[in-house]
């Protein structure tokens, strides 16, 4: 069975996450999909970066909409892993669709959960980004906030749009069936198998995350998911690609 594979936040497991050295890393590793996270400036851009505060993952401290996005882009965000070389700030979601949008099979972006005027705020500038990029057809949004998805589905009516969640039962389906998703995002440590069948019966596309280790990316395909979401995709993308796993489109060496 093919499946997707997305690059968790680019490479989080080897690159700084979510950073355009982090999304170039993936790409040469043979990353064909990313998966990032979105979350509003205090001027009502939308920046890459998955925590709702600073200290984590950059030099700075506090929350992230209380920075404009030029404060924003003035942070070190390569912290991790040590001894990274490069510094650059947390970049605009507009730049990384701009970059990649020809070279990128499917994207995942999650939306974090935020307060109802913030959702509608980013629903409303994520519409028109996809708009103006032509990326209807490539995108999921995703989110653990069914109010995040029920505002971009509003927005952009058809867009393929999916639940992240525990699923620890088949019964969880019920919520993402009810919003109309076509996506649900199945963590290994919470859920199992017959949930991913039953989403699979009921017409859900199924994101496996996270595939970090061999044994990991095989227990997901055991449960039949249709994509797999990876820190590591120096170990994911040669294991899947030599075993004939990646759909068409990931299946190309790695080329600039």
């Amino acid at each position: 069975m093919e499946v997707l594979l997305f690059g968790h936040r680019g490479a989080a497991g080897e690159a700084p996450e979510n950073t355009m050295s982090g999304f170039a890393y993936a790409w040469e590793a043979g990353i064909r999909c990313f998966e990032l996270d979105i979350h509003l400036s205090r001027d009502r851009q939308l920046v890459v970066i998955h925590d709702p505060v600073l200290e984590r993952t950059t030099d700075g401290r506090g929350r992230v909409g209380n920075f404009s996005a030029a404060e924003l882009r003035a942070l070190n965000t390569c912290r991790f892993p040590p001894g990274w070389l490069t510094r650059e700030g947390i970049p605009l979601l507009q730049d990384v669709l701009s970059i990649y949008r020809e070279r990128i099979v499917h994207w995942q972006l999650e939306i974090k959960t935020d307060t109802p005027e913030n959702l509608e705020n980013i629903g409303s500038l994520l519409a028109q980004e996809l708009r103006s990029q032509d990326l209807f057809q490539q995108v999921t949004v995703t989110s653990f906030d069914p109010t995040a998805l029920i505002t971009i589905g509003r927005l952009l009516p058809g867009l393929r749009r999916g639940l992240i969640s525990d699923f620890g039962c088949i019964e969880q389906l019920r919520l993402p069936l009810e919003l109309g998703c076509t996506n649900v995002c199945v963590p290994l440590r919470t859920s199992n198998q017959d949930v991913v069948q039953a989403a699979t019966t009921a017409g859900l596309q199924v994101t496996g995350w996270l595939g970090n280790t061999i044994d990991e990316i095989k227990l997901l395909l055991a449960w039949g998911v249709n994509a797999i979401t990876t820190d590591y995709p120096s170990l994911a993308v040669p294991y899947l690609r030599q075993r004939g796993l990646l759909t068409p489109g990931q299946v190309q060496p790695c080329t600039n």
